[in-house]
């Protein structure tokens, strides 16, 4: 799986000279969906709500390996305690069941929400076996297959349109794929010579 982290288009040299360094509470990046919108949605956010400084950005994307695990996946309002991340997810194959989860109770949920299936249930984890098994329902009276909606723009916008990905460890610049703008027009980018690289999900 790919990930990209945001920076600030001045320190993209360092960056790729030295790494990306992780802050106190591990390195902040977001799956790359191969959604131009989706993927710059954090640039969007930076940008828009005040967080930051308006700035540009550049987009410093690389492969996420086992060794940058233990992670945490989720929503960002209510991410931290105290600061501190809880990072429960511990392998790559870990994180796709998760991103897979997470497009699953999407759908089921939904689904729930235009038949009033749920009006009555208040219990999270009630209410998520009820989310799951109507997306697998779903999907067995479909073409049996995620992958069309992981590759639905509207639909992967509402899955993780607002969520992080925090890993434990810094990115060392050999694992640099490539680096991408955070809107048309390269400007200042820093173009690293490899190969273009095309994201789609696959089961």
């Amino acid at each position: 799986m790919l990930a990209v982290h945001w920076a600030p288009v001045s320190k993209t040299k360092h960056i790729l000279r030295n790494g990306i360094r992780k802050s106190p509470n591990g390195l902040y990046c977001f799956p790359l969906t191969g959604h131009k919108g989706l993927d710059r949605w954090w640039v969007y956010f930076f940008n828009q709500c005040r967080v930051r400084a308006r700035k540009k950005y550049n987009g410093i994307v690389f492969h996420i390996e086992q060794e940058d695990f233990p992670a945490y996946f989720g929503h960002w309002i209510g991410a931290t305690n105290r600061h501190r991340f809880t990072k429960e997810i511990t392998s790559v194959k870990d994180l796709g069941k998760e991103f897979r989860r997470m497009a699953m109770l999407k759908l089921g949920q939904i689904i729930a929400w235009n038949k009033g299936l749920d009006k009555n249930i208040y219990d999270a984890d009630q209410q998520d076996a009820l989310y799951l098994k109507l997306a697998e329902q779903e999907l067995e009276q479909s073409s049996g297959s995620i992958t069309p909606l992981l590759n639905n723009l509207d639909f992967m916008t509402l899955v993780i349109q607002d969520h992080q990905l925090v890993l434990s460890h810094s990115i060392p610049a050999k694992r640099i794929i490539k680096v991408m703008p955070q809107g048309d027009e390269f400007g200042r980018v820093h173009r690293l010579n490899k190969r273009s690289l095309k994201y789609r999900y696959t089961d």
